[in-house]
């Protein structure tokens, strides 16, 4: 769905984010993209202020995870902290399950304390679910996590909050109650910190509140067929996409939501609208292929070739299939080739499942003396049918082989 450019008279808009996990390392990311990942999630909240600005809405909200731990070195939060205090409206962030709350939340910092800093913009760290007043006529809750491990549906508890000290809303008022956390439980997992989707809805349904704004899953999802309740996802990606559309398939947006609230009261809800708005710009794609002979590896080659920004790229591959040594070494001095362009390039090892197997006049051709080296090139063929550190050990003698041959 398309929103006016502009908001409309008597709608309130907010743009809905969550999970900008500040402060994130990644194993695969060498000392050369791991900064560039960095200014990467700072970047993503400047083009989340200029969507806000462009787009005309009134505030942002966080939905929980700003950042990717309570412990993390000062100088990650104050960086943070710089930008955010750019922001051009009101800013609610919610502590999440990585940043709760607790003794140690780094929202307990004095910097925090100062974020706000007057006006009609500024930060505000949402500590209770008490009513944030944003305007006359548009009011922000917070369900915040106290803790890492949560113990109970904290949407569910701050609409008792809201139903017991506000009730339902006044005519023309719109209200947004941010939250974080899992809507369903995996397994037989019974888990007391499901938010109840269902009631959250049920709860707009009687203008306790009007939308839900969550976050927890890194992409953006309607989680009911009202539109009432979503999760807007990561604004810059985190984990990988299947090839199968599976995985982190919707990061990288945000969400621009209108609420028009009835000015003359009445029993209906609100009329909720969401557009997704684009915001990401690395990709962590999840590439699976055949791996049976040289046409195979060209065949990899042009696909790696197609992705347009491979400095903002990871790739993780997982081939499979049998080759001999000739197409392995072409395989591996392609990939050679490759990776310095990428973020970062590397094998997926739970389905990484080439087999090498010499051809019948490969050892001889590659091999022709009748030396140590010929004679450790066929003990190595042999163990290489059932010993994966065999097969690695040959490749690598063929590979020093035909360097040392300027091949």
């Amino acid at each position: 769905m398309s929103l006016p450019q502009r908001r409309p008279e008597g709608t309130a808009r907010i743009l809905h984010t969550s999970d900008w996990h500040l402060g994130m390392s990644r194993w695969f990311l060498d000392a050369d993209a791991q900064p560039r990942f960095d200014e990467a999630r700072l970047a993503a909240v400047e083009r989340l202020f200029d969507i806000a600005r462009s787009r005309d809405c009134e505030a942002i909200v966080v939905a929980g995870d700003v950042f990717d731990s309570n412990f993390l070195e000062p100088r990650t939060w104050r960086r943070a902290l710089d930008v955010l205090r750019r922001t051009p409206v009101p800013l609610y962030l919610l502590p999440g399950n990585h940043d709760s709350l607790d003794p140690s939340s780094v929202y307990r910092q004095p910097e925090f304390e100062g974020l706000e800093q007057g006006g009609s913009a500024g930060g505000r760290v949402l500590r209770n679910s008490e009513a944030q007043e944003v305007r006359p006529g548009l009011v922000i809750i917070g369900a915040p996590l106290l803790s890492r491990y949560g113990a109970e549906d904290v949407v569910g508890r701050a609409l008792s909050a809201v139903r017991e000290d506000c009730g339902a809303a006044p005519p023309g008022e719109a209200r947004v109650l941010v939250g974080h956390g899992r809507v369903q439980s995996w397994g037989s997992e019974m888990a007391l910190d499901v938010i109840d989707v269902d009631g959250a809805v049920a709860a707009c349904e009687q203008r306790l509140v009007d939308y839900i704004a969550l976050g927890d899953t890194h992409s953006a999802m309607r989680l009911h067929d009202s539109g009432r309740a979503w999760y807007s996802g990561s604004p810059e990606v985190t984990d990988y996409r299947e090839e199968d559309g599976t995985g982190e398939a919707a990061s990288g947006f945000a969400l621009i939501v209108d609420i028009a609230a009835d000015p003359l009261g009445g029993d209906s809800p609100a009329k909720v609208a969401v557009e997704q708005v684009p915001v990401g710009q690395w990709t962590f794609a999840a590439v699976d292929g055949r791996m049976d002979g040289p046409e195979d590896v060209q065949a990899l080659v042009e696909r790696l070739d197609r992705f347009p920004h491979p400095r903002t790229t990871v790739v993780k591959y997982g081939l499979e299939g049998t080759i001999d040594l000739a197409t392995s070494g072409k395989l591996e001095r392609q990939l050679d080739e490759l990776r310095p362009k990428f973020a970062a390039l590397y094998p997926r090892h739970s389905r990484d499942r080439v087999h090498v197997v010499p051809g019948e006049s490969e050892i001889a051709e590659a091999f022709p003396t009748a030396g140590v080296v010929g004679r450790v090139a066929e003990e190595l063929s042999l163990l290489a049918q059932t010993t994966p550190e065999a097969e690695d050990a040959l490749k690598l003698l063929y590979r020093l082989s035909h360097t040392q041959d300027g091949k």
